[in-house]
């Protein structure tokens, strides 16, 4: 086989290369051509410049030095004898070639140069020698370069009959080589092959079972080669698979009866959640139901009192305040009636546009008894501007009132200012003390229902006032903020409440319309 392909690849480099000299001295003569009319262009004209000829010129060299080298790699492969053959034949052409070319180009040179001449008649002169000259070289070269061409024709020829002989000599033997390749091919699948097939099939089908949660799959172990070790780690991995889930089932499970008792677990905190929730609502309405009813009569039995005119002005100022204080109470109850009911959204608030000063001025009238026990002097401070804003009046009224009654229950002397004005957001009203302030580690937690913080006092309230408070701020689209500092050295103590309402009407001042 290997002496075939040698042979033939001679064959083979013989005609490429014959075929490249063909085309090195078609080129040559195509640029032979070219020129000689860019002689005959150059002579022709007025300006006889003999650089025109510089392109042409090296074209003509360029493929004279390709023939000499194909000529050259033909001689090294050729054996002795051929090679000195073909050495001196196409050689000789070669040579001849380059002289001939070598005498026109000095010729059509010198032409140009006498065309130059300041003579009468000196282009002419040129022009007809050029002439000669190219008739002469064509009478010369042209044999010369059909008879190259002849010879690399015959070569190729040659070259084309070799491989068709041995072409021929080949098919038998191919045929006969392609038979007996066909029998190794088949014996060798028959008797290596196929067995290897079969058994790698068997790992293919057994990791398919396995795949598909089938772990208990085994394969049977035949001889000691590569793939009786793979079989036996296959085996191997299908025991540590099956361990491994057996493993993972009994893990499943146990979490699964974690789940359902922890599940069981919060359901019944749930249920008891639900039941304390519906326990804090009860004890609400109930409380509500059991207070409403004592200070209705006593509302009643003051009315009736009052109407009968009592002789004596003490009797009467104690029932005034009596009836004062009944009805503080009574909406205090309401309050707690509704707050009850706002868990379950039953609570509506009746809007319409209120005066923030009014508002104000209403809560300070509502807490100055209170404030004057406690010494706490509340000032409103004056303002230029009313801002108009759409409120429920009575829980606005109720939650700036306990707001001040907060900062009257936490003071002990001093000052509860109240300012209302505009803000970038809208109209703002702010409530600020003198008094003890909040703890740092309770004021993110005062707005929560129910907190009453680790420094609230037994007996100070349900814990529902700020969350109500901010409940009814956010539901009038608003925003409620608190700013406390604890008496520090250096740095005075109190409370800033500050609430943040949609403004109906521009930044006025008041009478500015007057």
């Amino acid at each position: 086989m290997a002496w075939t392909l040698s042979i033939a690849n001679q064959h083979v480099a013989a005609l490429s290369s014959a075929q490249r000299r063909l085309e090195d001295l078609s080129t040559a003569s195509s640029r032979v051509g070219d020129y000689a009319l860019a002689a005959l262009q150059t002579t022709e004209s007025h300006e006889l410049q003999s650089d025109r000829l510089s392109l042409p010129r090296k074209r003509i060299q360029e493929a004279f030095e390709r023939f000499g080298q194909d000529i050259i790699e033909e001689v090294r492969r050729r054996g002795e004898e051929e090679a000195s053959a073909i050495a001196a034949s196409r050689g000789r052409a070669l040579a001849r070639m380059k002289s001939d070319f070598g005498l026109l180009d000095r010729q059509v040179m010198q032409a140009i140069r006498e065309g130059r001449e300041p003579r009468e008649g000196a282009q002419q002169a040129a022009e007809e020698k050029v002439r000669a000259s190219l008739d002469l070289f064509g009478g010369g070269f042209g044999p010369t370069i059909a008879q190259a061409i002849d010879n690399e024709r015959v070569a190729a020829r040659s070259a084309d009959a070799d491989m068709a002989r041995l072409r021929s000599k080949l098919a038998p033997m191919s045929t006969l080589a392609l038979g007996i390749a066909a029998l190794i091919a088949f014996l060798l699948y028959r008797w290596i092959v196929s067995p290897l097939l079969s058994r790698i099939s068997e790992v293919a089908g057994a990791a398919r079972e396995i795949a598909q949660g089938h772990t208990d799959v085994r394969l049977a172990v035949r001889g000691h080669d590569e793939l009786g070790l793979l079989t036996t780690r296959f085996n191997r991995m299908a025991l540590h698979l099956s361990r491994r889930e057996r493993r993972l089932l009994l893990a499943q499970s146990r979490l699964q009866e974690i789940v359902d008792a922890r599940t069981v677990e919060l359901r019944s905190a749930n249920e008891r959640l639900s039941d304390i929730d519906i326990a804090r609502r009860r004890f609400f309405t109930d409380v509500s139901h059991e207070l409403r009813t004592p200070l209705t009569v006593i509302l009643g039995e003051v009315d009736v009192t009052l109407r009968g005119k009592p002789a004596s002005e003490d009797l009467a100022q104690a029932l005034v305040t009596i009836r004062a204080r009944a009805r503080r109470l009574h909406r205090r109850v309401e309050d707690l009636l509704r707050v009850a009911r706002s868990e379950n959204g039953q609570l509506d608030l009746e809007f319409e546009p209120v005066s923030l000063v009014a508002i104000v001025e209403q809560a300070r009238d509502g807490v100055s008894a209170a404030a004057k026990a406690r010494s706490v002097t509340i000032v409103v401070e004056p303002s230029t501007e009313d801002p108009v804003v759409e409120a429920d009046a009575e829980w606005l009224r109720q939650v700036v009132e306990g707001l001040v009654a907060n900062a009257v229950r936490h003071s002990s002397g001093g000052h509860i200012r109240l300012a209302v004005g505009y803000g970038p957001d809208g109209a703002v009203l702010k409530v600020s003390d003198d008094g003890e302030g909040i703890p740092e580690a309770d004021l993110p937690h005062v707005f929560e229902r129910f907190y009453r913080g680790v420094s609230e006092k037994e007996g100070s309230g349900f814990g529902i006032g700020l969350a109500l408070a901010r409940w009814i701020v956010e539901r009038h689209n608003g925003a409620i903020t608190i700013d406390s500092r604890t008496a520090a050295p250096g740095r005075k103590p109190g409370t800033i409440v500050t609430i943040t309402l949609p403004s109906l009407t521009p930044r006025l001042a008041i009478g500015a319309g007057s």
